[in-house]
């Protein structure tokens, strides 16, 4: 082997995966932009192409960066999307018409309601207990209430907008959570052993299905209020069992079409189904003025699938890698919605002040969630600062509500109601997701305790010892 061979692969094995994974979707989206730029005039700078082509390029690079210091790499791509449609001769240049990125953001929204459903685990409540129900349901149901009061006090919401915004801030993030823990075990902390781990992350996906549930029925009353007084009232609840029976009826026919077998193909039908199936439901649902039933249908769906799958690797290797890109590009594109002439320094700071407000009860309600458990009250003040992170959920419902006044030519005000709830969202995402993922990586040595490095190490150096003798008997 040759010195420059040597070179390259000693500096492929140091390079992170995650690293040459962003640089091949790099490569391959410059390689397709390359390709629009020869044959069309969409991809000149000012068209669509050519926006989307440098917002998600952006918004990779961020991420990774941010990536590579340990800070939320969400944050990099959000600021990305806030710079692109701030400055004015770049703002020029990536232009984006307003359907389009709607229609973006709802895609992107299937991924990851598709991505959360298919790793939702029913059996995870009965390994852990009710701990899990109490921390999906406590702090969210908490958070919320207090945000919708304090909305309607200081930023002058109507009730149903305020509890809106208050389900779309009270979501936490499996997205930092589940690194930080596993940064932690690395590290050789005790969070396996007394289920936090499990806890932790079976909560916080049942978490954001609870969320999102209650934000659909809010979406719904929001705007059916031109409707009468008892179609209002039953809209959110009808929104929630259509969409219920259409997933739980799309996963059922999915568990027989295709037949289920070994052959690799199937796995590949399945994977094209699930995408297609969700789409049409989200899409199908919005035109039907159903708004609300659609993204919900695509988790019972999800998690109704792959139930009767057992489990399918490929399918779920395929919604992870389509994230990849679906990541940047939603919080690239809700970060373009933030615009600083729609923003007055008195939103900001009536804004800041509902969130920690919120964030102080959400830290007690979490606590009480976790009373009832064999945890330490370091450990239950441990999972407390863990249920602070929100970036995933408020990106991908934050600027939903928007996106419905858009494409129904809502009035002014609903469009004002709709940019206050983007702008909070994108607020407590800069704030909550680099403030959780600090107190989880700094508190933990105080909180939490460590596995016996020694009792390890010698556990390991008998494993060699017998490694050594199994070899010198086969010699």
């Amino acid at each position: 082997m040759t010195d420059v061979q040597s070179c390259q692969g000693c500096f492929f094995k140091r390079c992170p995966d995650r690293v040459l994974k962003v640089f091949a979707y790099i490569i391959l989206i410059t390689a397709l932009y390359i390709t629009c730029f020869v044959t069309t005039t969409l991809s000149k700078p000012g068209g669509p192409i050519f926006a989307l082509f440098v917002l998600v390029i952006l918004a990779l690079v961020a991420g990774m960066l941010l990536k590579i210091v340990r800070i939320p790499p969400m944050l990099g791509m959000l600021l990305v999307g806030i710079a692109l449609s701030n400055i004015p001769k770049v703002k020029e240049w990536t232009s984006l018409d307003a359907k389009i990125s709607s229609d973006l953001k709802t895609i992107s929204l299937m991924i990851i309601l598709m991505k959360g459903g298919l790793s939702l685990d029913i059996m995870d409540i009965k390994r852990v207990g009710f701990a899990v129900i109490r921390l999906a349901f406590l702090p969210c149901f908490v958070e919320a209430t207090v945000f919708a009061i304090m909305s309607v006090l200081l930023l002058k919401l109507p009730w149903i907008w305020a509890f809106l915004l208050g389900f779309v801030i009270a979501a936490v993030t499996p997205a930092i959570i589940v690194p930080c823990l596993d940064e932690l075990k690395k590290r050789k902390f005790k969070i396996e052993e007394n289920n936090i781990t499990t806890m932790l992350i079976s909560a916080s996906s049942f978490d954001d299905v609870v969320a999102i549930s209650a934000y659909m029925v809010c979406l719904s009353s929001a705007f059916s209020s031109d409707k009468p007084l008892y179609l209002q009232i039953i809209q959110g609840p009808l929104e929630i069992l259509i969409g219920i029976a259409l997933g739980t009826l799309l996963g059922i026919v999915l568990w027989v079409i295709p037949p289920a077998n070994s052959d690799k193909v199937d796995s590949r039908i399945r994977t094209a189904l699930i995408l297609v199936l969700g789409l049409c439901s989200v899409f199908g649902m919005s035109h039907l003025n159903f708004n609300g039933s659609g993204p919900l249908s695509v988790i019972v769906m999800s998690l109704t699938a792959i139930k009767g799958w057992g489990e399918d690797q490929l399918v779920t290797d395929v919604v992870d890698k389509l994230w990849i890109l679906g990541e940047p590009l939603l919080f690239g594109l809700v970060g373009r919605d933030i615009q600083f002439e729609f923003i007055t320094l008195e939103i900001l700071w009536k804004s800041l002040i509902v969130i920690f407000v919120a964030l102080f009860f959400r830290l007690g309600a979490a606590f009480a969630a976790v009373s009832w458990t064999n945890l330490t009250v370091k450990e239950k003040i441990f999972v407390s600062f863990s249920w602070i992170p929100k970036a995933t959920v408020q990106a991908a419902i934050g600027s939903y509500a928007l996106a419905v006044a858009v494409e129904k030519n809502a009035d002014e005000i609903v469009v004002e109601y709709s940019r206050t709830i983007v702008t909070v969202a994108v607020l407590i995402i800069l704030i909550s997701a680099p403030l959780g993922s600090i107190l989880m990586y700094f508190t933990a040595p105080l909180l939490l305790e460590r596995i016996d490095t020694g009792h390890c190490q010698l556990a390991e150096g008998e494993e060699e010892e017998e490694d050594e003798q199994e070899n010198d008997e086969n010699v």
